[in-house]
C-alpha cells in the first residue's frame, strides 16, 4: 500500500478512538507526520465519505459514520485507486506470462481478508503485533523446472 492509504488508515483508526474530531494539526504533530501530506489524505477521505470536516476554532475532521460501518477493504479500495502489483501492461512478457494471473490472486485474497474487519475492529486498543519481526525465513520456492 502506498503512504497515502497507510496515514488515512492511521488518521481513520485514531477518530475511531476518539469521541468527536481532531484538528489536522494536532494528528499530524502526534503522529510525525507531514501536515500537507496528511491534509490531502484528510481531503480524499471526506471526498469518499469516510469522514466529514469542520473548519474553524472548534473544528477538525472526524468520522462520517460509525467505526464498525467503516470496512477496512473499502477504504483501501477507495485510496488505493488503480491498486497492482505490478505493471503487466508495458512488460515485454506478458503475452506469455503467467505471473499476473498469480498476482491477480494474491491481491484478491489480501482484499478478501481486508474486506473480514471494519474500522473499529482495528480500532482496539490491543497489544502491539509485528508480524514482519516474526515472519519465518523464506521458504525455497517449489517450482519444478522440465528437463
Amino acid at each position: 500500500m502506498t503512504q497515502h492509504t497507510d496515514f488515512g488508515l492511521r488518521l481513520l483508526i485514531v477518530l475511531a478512538r476518539r469521541d468527536g474530531a481532531i484538528s489536522l494539526p494536532v494528528f499530524s504533530a502526534e503522529q510525525g507526520l507531514s501536515y500537507h501530506h496528511v491534509a490531502k489524505v484528510a481531503q480524499a477521505l471526506v471526498h469518499e465519505g469516510f469522514a466529514t470536516s469542520q473548519r474553524g476554532r472548534s473544528g477538525g475532521i472526524a468520522l462520517a459514520r460509525p467505526a464498525t460501518e467503516i470496512c477496512v477493504g473499502d477504504v483501501v479500495r477507495k485510496l488505493e485507486r488503480g491498486m497492482r502489483l505490478a505493471d503487466c501492461a508495458t512488460c515485454a512478457l506478458r503475452a506469455d506470462c503467467g505471473l499476473s494471473t498469480v498476482l491477480a490472486e494474491a491481491l484478491a485474497a489480501f482484499m478478501a481478508v481486508l474486506d473480514r474487519y471494519s474500522l473499529a475492529d482495528v480500532a482496539k486498543g490491543t497489544a502491539p503485533f509485528a508480524p514482519w519481526a516474526t515472519l519465518p525465513a523464506a521458504l525455497d520456492c517449489a517450482v519444478t523446472v522440465p528437463s
